[in-house]
């Protein structure tokens, strides 16, 4: 490998986990035109699965044009990776502008299990699930993920920004972007406004989960267009069934969210307390957990 990636314009990183508006923060810039983003994927999986092809494999999925004024990927993988923060580091050095989209851990670790099961990576119960994969969990150990990135990036050069506030002010989350990124404010076009998260639930888990394993062989061999075709053909909606609203405050059973809170209790504390301020969206949620008990 080159010692590092010399970007041709400024580049920016989102690295927040899974979950947490990643979605429609893609649709929003890819609308925009003057941001480049990977060509025909929305996340490339380069810091934590794809490392060792190489800063030519990375480079080779962003086509800059003359109208771009910022590279950027948007990866939702790598925030809990325990080598993404060192390998970034490797390839853009200081040089790299990041984004940090989050969610309250609790809403933000139901939904991933919700997620994991449309995929048919999990099966049964919420803490079955959590038994299968730790990460469910792991993930919204906020403050304990960006200490490691803060070994490398001094936290105040960190925009993050909440789908808390996507849902209830776009105008100012917008504007956080915008800012973050050093790109003009543009409102977002009105089919991209709605949708922050969606989830579906499969009918089919041991399909489903044969078709995220060849998806990811697919991706692996940059086989993207025949998951595009797919896409486009409706075989994702046969398989993972109807788009149906993504988890919240309200619609989480009683009995899965007392037991997020016992697991997740003190993350909002300790992220704050990294961070220097209080997150108002996330304290509404915290009022109403002891309704529950």
């Amino acid at each position: 490998m080159p010692e590092k990636i010399t970007p041709t314009m400024p580049f920016a990183l989102s690295m927040g986990p899974q979950r947490a508006g990643t979605s429609w923060l893609d649709r929003y810039l890819r609308s925009r035109g003057d941001v480049c983003l990977p060509e025909e994927v929305k996340e490339i999986f380069f810091f934590d699965r794809n490392f060792d092809r190489g800063y030519g494999f990375y480079k080779s999925h962003f086509l800059p044009k003359d109208s771009h004024v910022i590279g950027m990927e948007i990866t939702a993988t790598s925030f809990d990776c325990l080598q993404a923060p060192q390998r970034v580091f490797k390839t853009f050095g200081k040089d790299v502008r990041l984004i940090c989209p989050l969610r309250h851990p609790v809403v933000r670790s139901y939904s991933l299990y919700l997620h994991y099961l449309r995929y048919g990576i999990v099966s049964g119960s919420l803490q079955e699930a959590v038994q299968q994969v730790p990460q469910i969990i792991e993930s919204s150990h906020y403050a304990t993920h960006l200490n490691r990135w803060c070994e490398y990036y001094d936290k105040k050069n960190i925009t993050f920004i909440f789908q808390e506030e996507l849902e209830s002010n776009q105008a100012e989350f917008v504007k956080k972007i915008c800012s973050g990124l050093g790109i003009p404010i543009i409102p977002p076009e009105e089919d991209v406004q709605g949708k922050y998260n969606i989830t579906t639930y499969s009918k089919f888990g041991p399909v489903a989960r044969f078709a995220q394993n060849t998806a990811d062989f697919l991706r692996k061999n940059r086989l993207y267009f025949i998951i595009n075709i797919a896409k486009n053909l409706g075989v994702k909606r046969i398989i993972f069934g109807k788009e149906r609203p993504d988890a919240n405050k309200k619609n989480i059973p009683i009995e899965d969210k007392i037991w997020l809170f016992d697991q997740l209790g003190d993350e909002v504390e300790k992220f704050e307390k990294l961070v220097g301020y209080k997150i108002s969206y996330w304290h509404e949620i915290e009022k109403n957990k002891n309704n529950d008990r």
